[in-house]
This record gives structure tokens, sequence and C-alpha cells, in this order.
């Protein structure tokens, strides 16, 4: 299952992945009036709130950066199917 974790105080590091660290298949950075970042991963082993966190993107993208830390602000498990959530397979009517 797909977990949305939520970071305060996220960096945006470059250099190869660390032990410990978990994967990132997406990585979202929300730059309004409210900036936010965000992480998806399909690993179980995401910290509680308030806890410490690196994640390793889990492909390489030649992006300078390779690597996200933060805080555990909250997290949200996704449901495939889900309205606002990803889905698998076609979509209905297309």
């Amino acid at each position: 299952m797909t977990v949305r974790v939520y970071l305060a105080a996220a960096r945006l590091v470059a250099g190869p992945p660390q032990p410990g660290d978990l994967p990132a298949e997406w990585v979202f950075v929300h730059a309004s009036d409210v900036p936010e970042v965000w992480v998806e991963t399909e690993s179980a082993a995401v910290p509680e709130p308030g806890r410490a966190v690196a994640f390793a993107l889990a492909r390489t993208m030649e992006l300078g950066v390779e690597r996200v830390t933060g805080t555990v602000e909250r997290k949200v498990a996704k449901r495939p199917g889900r309205a606002g959530g990803r889905t698998t397979g076609p979509v209905p009517g297309r």
C-alpha cells in the first residue's frame, strides 16, 4: 500500500543513498503560500510523526537530488482507485 509522508524541515539532498534510507517512488514539492513537501513510498517502515526520516529516490533521474530528508509531520495511507489517488490499470471511459 502506498503511504504519503508529509515532511517538516524537508531537505532535498545530493549524494548517494545511505543505509537506512527508505525508497521514494514519488516526491512532491508544493511551492505555494503554504509550502509542502511530501514523499510517496511503498515501504512499511515509515516512522511515526515527529521522527526523522530519510528517503532515497527509487530511480536515478539526474536532477542533482538523490535523497529527501526531514521530520515526519503526518502520514496518510493511500488506496488505489480512491478519488485524488492513483489508480492501477486503465481509466474507465477512456
